[in-house]
């Protein structure tokens, strides 16, 4: 009797545990975004006195009247405690502590989901985050229900930042690095995708792309009208070859109420201010987030894109708009050049890619699905600069974090392999937008492929023409892959003559390239040739930092610290000279899956 009573009872139900944070997750079909930002500005409690006006401390840490030897300049000790506490910016060269705020800086947060798929997309203005701080977050989001691997969070990159890596303090054996502002930056990201969470509503999605493709945004080697013919696509390419990322891409949000959010992507150092202040600042993507969030509402969120190689507009010639927003014309109807650099510099640059953004928002078919996709790795540390910043406690990371195991590739076989970190990439599918991501500063030719055409194979054919703005004549027909990846008998850097172009008749190894240029020796086929959709965007310096991703067969081996950096400062700081081919790696194991 009791056996059949237990039979006729239904099971129990599961208990329904609710999203965390008020995460709308409904199988509906409509789309939902919530989105928050948080600010985390450093106070600035203690400065110096510019003596000599370059913008850079010339004192001592523990001399605050600035009067011992050596020790140039006074610094204000508020606290008394004896010790220089200023607010290292990061970026170009040591001693840049920051003395004011020009703009605030800020972690800003997008959910969105979709039939029960979501992610929470996170823009921070710091230089780099490395990943343990990104992990940190990801583990309490995880513990609360919130899926760790569907926070993404992107670095602008900004120059004008507090130093949250740690190698631009006072000198190379100084962190710069403050643990405290650094923790507050992870709560910062977790209050910011809470809150943006808690806030969710349906929203009806527009997708844009805007290619900086005007006559004023390229000099004449690109068919445009801009005095600068180095200039594409209102960037220019520091490094031979020229390669530009031009392209700013952008998603809106439309609430019923208006705007809910704005994502905006784009490409270029944020370093659009110069080194010549010591002013904190978002740089150019705070530009871009105050045009949005006063001309159309809601809360605007930027993304890096691929920066690395160099993709800078700093020093370029820009057209003139004023600040109201329009353009200003010479008497001929031609563009009025702005080229004066500073932070009118940056609101200009800022502005025309706010307005290039807004008018490229045209698609608005509704998405289909949201899906996102992760594959781990981790990537052996044998560039000595960044192997003397973990031995030096220089890195914002704890000892820990430095895999020295087996499980690291060529640690024990390989001397120069201090260790690893952990990293990984992302496929981020949003309707017909999908995200790239990498762990460091993207080479633009890595995502996007290199350009077909005969100067990529041949290193001499790029003479005389202007788009190649770094090649030397005497490096035409050097065997970079002889003197540059290993062969010390010939054309190491020790030989060269006083002015660094020549080695006994034969190009110095520092001013040349790989030819035929190419990405890999194995993987040589680009991230957006792997991609998805109908818009294929970079994301740089995600969720992790190490540096710069050159490709493999242009990694100059040559290149440290110690020596004259030439043509190849981004190897200097890059972990790995197989970091490329590493994320290329990723990439193609997750393709079509």
């Amino acid at each position: 009797m009791l056996l059949s009573l237990l039979l006729a009872c239904p099971p129990p139900e599961e208990a329904v545990v609710d999203p965390p944070y008020g995460l709308i997750l409904k199988q509906d079909g409509q789309l939902y975004a919530g989105a928050s930002r948080v600010d985390i500005t450093p106070t600035i409690t203690e400065t110096y006195t510019d003596l000599n006006g370059n913008n850079e401390f010339d004192g001592c840490n523990t001399d605050p009247s600035g009067t011992r030897g050596g020790c140039d300049e006074p610094y204000d000790d508020a606290n008394g405690d004896g010790h220089f506490n200023g607010v290292w910016m990061a970026g170009f060269q040591s001693r840049r502590a920051a003395m004011d705020v020009h703009d605030p800086l800020s972690v800003s947060a997008v959910v969105l989901s979709l039939d029960g798929e979501y992610v929470a997309l996170v823009g921070v203005d710091a230089l780099g985050i490395l990943e343990n701080r990104v992990r940190d977050a990801a583990t309490v989001l995880q513990a609360d229900g919130f899926a760790g691997d569907r926070l993404i969070v992107s670095s602008s990159h900004t120059h004008s930042a507090a130093d949250t890596v740690g190698i631009w303090g006072l000198d190379e054996t100084a962190s710069g690095a403050d643990p405290e502002y650094t923790a507050s930056i992870t709560a910062a990201i977790l209050e910011a995708v809470q809150t943006a969470a808690s806030v969710m509503e349906p929203v009806s999605p527009t997708v844009g792309q805007a290619d900086m493709s005007a006559p004023e945004f390229n000099g004449a080697p690109f068919g445009g009208i801009n005095p600068d013919a180095t200039i594409e696509a209102g960037i220019n390419d520091i490094r031979d070859p020229l390669i530009t990322s031009g392209s700013v891409f952008s998603i809106a949000l439309e609430g019923k109420e208006g705007r809910v959010a704005t994502v905006v992507s784009a490409s270029g150092h944020p370093e659009t201010s110069s080194d010549e202040h010591s002013s904190l600042s978002a740089d150019y993507p705070g530009v871009i987030r105050d045009w949005f969030d006063t001309n159309e509402g809601g809360t605007t969120v930027f993304l890096s894109g691929a920066l690395g190689g160099m993709q800078s507009a700093l020093g370029g010639t820009i057209p003139m708009v004023d600040t109201a927003g329009q353009r200003v014309l010479q008497e001929d109807g031609t563009p009025e050049w702005f080229n004066e650099g500073g932070f009118e510099f940056v609101r200009i640059w800022g502005t025309l890619l706010a307005q290039e953004a807004q008018a490229s928002l045209t698609d608005d078919q509704p998405w289909e699905r949201i899906r996102v996709r992760k594959a781990s790795f981790l990537i052996p540390v044998d560039n000595v600069s960044f192997a003397l910043a973990f031995q030096l406690h220089l890195l914002d990371t704890p000892d820990e974090y430095v895999d020295q195991s087996p499980d690291c590739p060529g640690y024990g076989a390989d001397p120069d392999v201090f260790g690893c970190v952990p990293a990984s990439v992302w496929v981020i599918e949003l309707g017909p937008l999908t995200f790239g991501s990498a762990p460091g500063e993207l080479f633009p030719e890595l995502f996007w492929g290199v350009p077909d055409e005969p100067a990529m194979a041949d290193a001499s054919l790029r003479a005389g023409d202007a788009r190649w703005v770094q090649t030397d004549r005497d490096c035409e027909s050097v065997d970079f892959a002889a003197s540059c990846k290993g062969d010390d008998s010939v054309n190491v850097p020790e030989d060269c003559d006083a002015d660094g172009t020549a080695c006994d008749g034969v190009c110095d190894c520092l001013q040349a390239h790989a030819a035929p240029y190419r990405l890999s020796d194995t993987a040589p086929t680009p991230i957006a040739d792997m991609l998805p959709g109908t818009y294929k965007v970079p994301l740089g310096i995600t969720n992790a930092y190490c540096g710069y991703i050159v490709p493999g067969p242009d990694f100059n081996t040559h290149v440290n610290v110690t020596n004259e950096q030439g043509d190849h400062y981004e190897e200097t700081n890059s972990c790995s000279g197989g970091f490329a081919d590493q994320v290329l790696g990723a990439f193609a194991s997750l393709e079509g899956g």
